[in-house]
C-alpha cells in the first residue's frame, strides 16, 4: 500500500464513524433528549390511555424532546429500582407508590418546590425530611367491587358489615351457582384479602399522633404478627375465605386473569382497589357494578381505604441533570394538562386533588363506568376512609411486607395450615427488610 492510500483509508473510516454516529444519521439512537417516565400498564387500557395523552401533551410542548415508557407491568417497581440504582440508571421520571421514602433515602429523588403544587392547587403534601418529592395525583380509594344483579339475586343490596357476613353472603352466591369471588394467587394482588384485613382491623382508623402506630410498636419490639391476636383471627378467616371461594388453578392466575373474569361476568365479587374502574369503558363492561367498603373483623364500621394520602405519584429522580431535569420538571406539570390530567382521573379511578385544573373526575359515558364512579364517591361519603398502614414516609412498614403477603396467600393456597409458621414468614420478612434498610 502506498502512503496516499495509507493516509486515505484511515481518514475515510474516521469521517464515516462520524457520519454514522450523527443524530439521524444511523448508528446509536440518540437519548439526549429522551425523557423516561415509569408507569405500570401492564394490561391496563386506561392507564395506556393516559400516558399516551400524557406523552403527546409533553412532546407538544417540547419540541424535539421524547417521552419513553418504562412499562413495569403489574409490579409495584421495587426490585426494578433497587437493580437500576445498582446499575446507575434509574430512568428521569419514576412512579413511587409507597417507596418514596425508600428512594429519597438512597439519593435518589431530587425535591420540588412548593411553588409547584401551588401552582395546580394541590394540597401540600406532607414534607420527608423537610423535602416535598412527588407530584401527588389524586385521591384513591380501596374496597370491593360487585356485580350488582349476582349480588341483588341473592337478596343483598347493602355492604357486608362483617367479614363473618361476607363469607356468608360469598356462600349464598355459590348456592346460587355464581361464581363468589375472582382470585389469582401468582401475583401482588393474591395479597389483597390479608392486607384488606391487617389494615382495617390491626391499625388504629384514626392516627393520634401522641399514639405509636402498629407499625411503630412492631419496629419497638413491642408487637409481633405472631403475639397478637387479632392476627391469628385474621390468618383463620384467610383459611375459610380460600377453602370456601378460591378456585384449583389459582396459583397460575395474576391481576390480569381476575380482570378478565370480573370483566367477563364470571365472578362476582373482587376485592380490588378503585384502578379497575378505569379499564371498564375500554373493555366495554355492560353490566353494572357497586363499589363497598370493607368490613371489619373487630366490630367496626366497614370502611373504605384512601392509599393516596401519602407523598405518591412521580418524582424527578438523580438521574436528571441539566437540561433534562428541566425537562423532567416539564413532564410533571404536562401531567396536569386538563386533558392529560381527566385520562388520569379516568383510568386510575381516581378523584381530583389539583383544584386549579378544570376538569371533573372520574367520568364517562360509558354507563356502567360512571355507575361505578358513583357508586364509589356516594359510598365514600357514607361510610368515610381510613388510612390503614399510609400513615406518613416515616411510619411505613417496610416494602418487602405486601410481597409478604402475596406469600402467605400463596402458601394457605397450597394447603399450609400452621397459623404460627404464617405470622412467623411475616416476622422474618420484616425484621430481615429492616436489617438491610
Amino acid at each position: 500500500m502506498n502512503r496516499i492510500s495509507s493516509v486515505f483509508v484511515p481518514l475515510t473510516l474516521s469521517v464515516l464513524l462520524l457520519v454514522l454516529a450523527a443524530p439521524g444519521c444511523g448508528g446509536a439512537p440518540d437519548d439526549s433528549k429522551v425523557i423516561r417516565v415509569t408507569r405500570n400498564i401492564g394490561g391496563r387500557e386506561g392507564f395506556r390511555h393516559h400516558f399516551d395523552a400524557w406523552k403527546g401533551a409533553f412532546e407538544k410542548a417540547n419540541p424535539g424532546w421524547k417521552m419513553e415508557l418504562i412499562d413495569l407491568g403489574n409490579q409495584e417497581g421495587s426490585d426494578y429500582y433497587k437493580t437500576r440504582i445498582a446499575t446507575g440508571d434509574l430512568p428521569e421520571v419514576v412512579m413511587t407508590w409507597a417507596l418514596t421514602n425508600f428512594l429519597a433515602d438512597a439519593g435518589q429523588l431530587q425535591p420540588l418546590q412548593d411553588s409547584y403544587y401551588e401552582k395546580f392547587g394541590i394540597p401540600l403534601p406532607t414534607p420527608y425530611k423537610g423535602k416535598r418529592y412527588t407530584s401527588q395525583s389524586g385521591l384513591q380509594l380501596q374496597g370491593i367491587v360487585i356485580n350488582k344483579k349476582m349480588w341483588t339475586d341473592i337478596g343483598v343490596t347493602t355492604p357486608p358489615s362483617t367479614w363473618d357476613e361476607l363469607i356468608s353472603d360469598l356462600k349464598r352466591l355459590k348456592e346460587k351457582g355464581y361464581r363468589p369471588l375472582v382470585f389469582g394467587g401468582r401475583e401482588w394482588s393474591a395479597s389483597q384479602p390479608l392486607f384488606y384485613a391487617i389494615v382495617t382491623n390491626v391499625y388504629d382508623r384514626v392516627n393520634d399522633p401522641a399514639k405509636p402506630s402498629w407499625t411503630k410498636r412492631r419496629d419497638a419490639g413491642e408487637v409481633s404478627f405472631r403475639t397478637d391476636p387479632t392476627m391469628k383471627m385474621i390468618i383463620g378467616k384467610m383459611f375459610e375465605f380460600v377453602d370456601a371461594f378460591v378456585e384449583k388453578g389459582a396459583l397460575s392466575d395474576g391481576y390480569n386473569e381476575e380482570q378478565r373474569d370480573f370483566y367477563g361476568g364470571k365472578g362476582a365479587t373482587w376485592l380490588m382497589g378503585s384502578w379497575m374502574g378505569g379499564d371498564i369503558e375500554p373493555n366495554k363492561v355492560d353490566f353494572e357494578m357497586e363499589y363497598w367498603p370493607i368490613p371489619s373483623m373487630t366490630g367496626l364500621p366497614p370502611v373504605m381505604l384512601e392509599t393516596s394520602r401519602l407523598p405518591n405519584g412521580w418524582a424527578i429522580s438523580a438521574s436528571a441533570k441539566g437540561e433534562k431535569y428541566d425537562k423532567s420538571l416539564a413532564a410533571l406539570e404536562a401531567f396536569y394538562e386538563p386533558d392529560v390530567y381527566q385520562a388520569f382521573l379516568n383510568g386510575e379511578s381516581q378523584f381530583k386533588i389539583a383544584s386549579k385544573v378544570a376538569v371533573d373526575g372520574p367520568k364517562s359515558s360509558w354507563a356502567p363506568a360512571q355507575h361505578l364512579y358513583d357508586s364509589m364517591a356516594a359510598n365514600m361519603k357514607q361510610y368515610g376512609t381510613a388510612l390503614g398502614w399510609h400513615i406518613a414516609l416515616d411510619d411505613l412498614p417496610p416494602p418487602v411486607i405486601v410481597t409478604s403477603m402475596a406469600r402467605v396467600m400463596q402458601e394457605i393456597l397450597v394447603g399450609t395450615r400452621d397459623v404460627d409458621k404464617l405470622l412467623k414468614m411475616l416476622d422474618d420478612d420484616w425484621d430481615s427488610a429492616r436489617k438491610s434498610m
